[in-house]
């Protein structure tokens, strides 16, 4: 059987394997699919609470498994917003105009006064930091035991430092540890998976 030579970055489940850190080049296909996906409606003719909706419940699905994947270059996140914000207040994914309300008011929660609409930075922070839950709750997935046994290699994941020898997508987990920490209650029950020494207590 007979296979062809390939070079990185390649495409897998639609997303960008890359060795180095992510570019604006490489998310170029997040970017062509929302625009693919507004310019497939007829945008001017649904109503606002219509497109709020398909917002919700279409465009932002287009970003769950990239912002789960990788933190996006900002360049990108302001560029999906724009899309998202100019077909939002005017039916279209590419104008030139300015919002009707600031972005950062409407992506605040509604009950102080926004629409709801998710932060597409602070989702992605929200969902790289995921991977650091999985790890400290030692789930049982492949991609956490490959971590505890090549990246880790017994190493407490508190404690463990960020070297130029850490690719760039795990230098990210472990940069993101504070907020983790922030995050965090503990329930100590019998001890086994907590050390008094590494773990962040204050």
């Amino acid at each position: 059987m007979e296979f062809s030579e390939g070079n990185l970055p390649i495409r897998y489940l639609g997303i960008s394997l890359v060795v180095s850190k992510l570019h604006h080049s490489n998310c170029k296909e997040l970017v062509e699919r929302l625009m693919k996906r507004l310019s497939s409606w007829l945008c001017n003719s649904h109503s606002f609470r219509g497109k709020m909706q398909l917002k919700t419940s279409t465009l932002f699905s287009l970003h769950v498994f990239w912002c789960r994947t990788f933190i996006l270059p900002m360049a990108v996140i302001k560029q999906c917003e724009s899309i998202i914000r100019s077909f939002l207040w005017f039916g279209l994914g590419d104008a030139r105009t300015a919002g009707k309300v600031a972005w950062n008011k409407v992506c605040k929660p509604k009950a102080e006064g926004g629409l709801g609409i998710k932060n597409l930075r602070t989702w992605n922070k929200a969902a790289i930091l995921e991977h650091g839950w999985d790890i400290i709750q030692r789930k049982n997935s492949m991609w956490v035991n490959w971590c505890y046994q090549v990246l880790l290699k017994g190493k407490n994941f508190w404690a463990v430092r960020v070297t130029s020898q850490c690719s760039w997508q795990w230098r990210k987990v472990l940069q993101l540890r504070e907020a983790l920490t922030q995050k965090l209650v503990f329930n100590i029950r019998d001890g086994h998976n907590l050390s008094l020494w590494f773990d962040p207590w204050l």
